[in-house]
């Protein structure tokens, strides 16, 4: 790595990436987020962002930086966003924020769950990075820290939705989930009262429709849990969204409320066998 791109190492390794910042006016700051490289200069009646999306980003790539030297030349293609005010404040706020639509997920294998069990699944699902500076209820920009794939969801190709795809590990045990700084964890609580053992392999979650937490005692992004109440195979699954996280999460700090209302007709599940 050149010496015009060095790093300010935090003295232990720290999920928490976000935050206030002040700039004085002029002055750019630079990070790395995973293989994003991203800048933010403040003008006299501007904000100004530029990042780098290499084409090809791993969901691996959890780690981030902020680069001391913040008027590195960042490789091509570079996306440039400005935008205008009458003057500007010295403060900008970073935040995560979760997808903004829904995401679905595949189950590295398939999940059973057999008649009258419940249990509880953890999966995480990819975050955004958004501005905001006071005056504005909308941020400024609002953009993926990893590209996800899209998706199409749906019985057929003309009923669904256009989604975003990842694929998981979901975890049945907390800590077999590893903290990740770009990603939210999200419960899902299964509880099948018919008489067949279900068996499914892919998950419609609506990340929109849920808000986002912070527990720093976990040091994870959480959202609220998700309940699905399975009856039987005539009838579509019951799913409810808590307005709560659960006791593994810890003590909680409010970051964002859902992006979009929950919806009562989002379906989960396209299959359950």
């Amino acid at each position: 790595m050149s010496k015009s791109n060095e790093l300010i190492e935090p003295e232990h390794p720290n999920l928490k990436w976000w935050g206030e910042h002040n700039f004085e006016l002029n002055q750019p700051k630079a990070w790395q987020f995973g293989s994003l490289l991203f800048r933010l200069t403040r003008g006299l009646q501007e904000w100004r962002l530029e990042f780098h999306r290499p084409p090809v980003q791993y969901d691996y790539e959890q780690k981030w930086h902020q680069i001391e030297d913040p008027n590195f030349g960042f490789p091509q293609p570079v996306k440039v966003e400005r935008y205008m005010f009458k003057s500007t404040q010295n403060k900008l706020q970073l935040m995560p924020r979760l997808a903004d639509r829904s995401v679905v997920i595949k189950p590295v294998d398939p999940i059973y769950i057999p008649a009258g069990q419940r249990g509880t699944l953890y999966i995480s699902t990819p975050l955004w990075i958004a501005g905001f500076v006071e005056g504005q209820k909308d941020p400024l920009f609002d953009i993926p820290v990893i590209l996800p794939k899209d998706t199409w969801f749906g019985p057929n190709h003309r009923t669904g939705e256009i989604c975003y795809a990842t694929s998981v590990d979901g975890r049945t045990e907390l800590h077999q989930l590893k903290p990740r700084a770009f990603r939210a964890v999200t419960p899902i609580e299964f509880h099948n009262t018919s008489h067949q053992q279900l068996r499914f392999d892919r998950m419609n979650v609506p990340v929109s429709a849920l808000p986002l937490f912070y527990s720093e005692s976990t040091g994870r992004l959480w959202t609220s849990q998700i309940k699905v109440l399975h009856e039987g195979l005539d009838r579509p699954p019951r799913i409810r969204i808590e307005n709560r996280t659960p006791p593994h999460a810890g003590e909680v700090m409010y970051l964002h409320p859902p992006r979009a209302p929950a919806s009562a007709l989002f379906n989960m599940f396209d299959s359950f066998f």
